[in-house]
C-alpha cells in the first residue's frame, strides 16, 4: 500500500479516536511556512496539536520514536503561526497541548 495512503488511513482513524474522546477536529493537515501539523482538535476551550504515526509494524520501534527535536520544533512552529491565525479572528483556546498518537496496524497471517 502506498505510504501516503496508509497514513492518511491512520490519521482519519486518529481523527475518530479523538472526536470518540470528546474532542472537535478544527483542522486536518493544517499547513504553514513552518511546517505541518496532523489534527488540530479542541475539547471544553482547550486546544491540541495532534502528530499522527502509522506503521505497520515494530521493526524500527515504536512509532512516537520518529519524532525528533527538529520535528518537534516545527510542529510548534506551525502551532503558534495557526494560534496567531486565530488570535485574529478572536479566538485564543484556554490551553494547548501537543499530543501524539500512534497507529500500529500489523496483520498475523496464519495466526491460529
Amino acid at each position: 500500500m502506498d505510504r501516503r495512503v496508509f497514513g492518511r488511513i491512520g490519521e482519519n482513524t486518529a481523527a475518530d479516536v479523538l472526536r470518540a474522546k470528546g474532542y472537535k477536529i478544527l483542522k486536518q493537515n493544517y499547513r504553514c511556512s513552518y511546517g505541518e501539523i496532523d489534527i488540530i482538535a479542541e475539547r471544553d476551550g482547550d486546544m491540541s496539536f495532534v502528530e499522527v504515526k502509522t506503521r505497520q509494524n515494530f521493526h524500527y520501534g515504536r512509532p512516537c520514536e520518529a519524532i525528533d527535536k527538529e520535528k518537534m520544533r516545527h510542529i510548534q512552529r506551525a502551532a503558534h503561526c495557526y494560534l496567531e491565525d486565530m488570535k485574529k479572528k478572536g479566538y485564543v483556546p484556554r490551553r494547548y497541548d501537543f499530543q501524539v498518537i500512534e497507529i500500529v496496524v500489523q496483520q498475523i497471517e496464519q495466526a491460529f
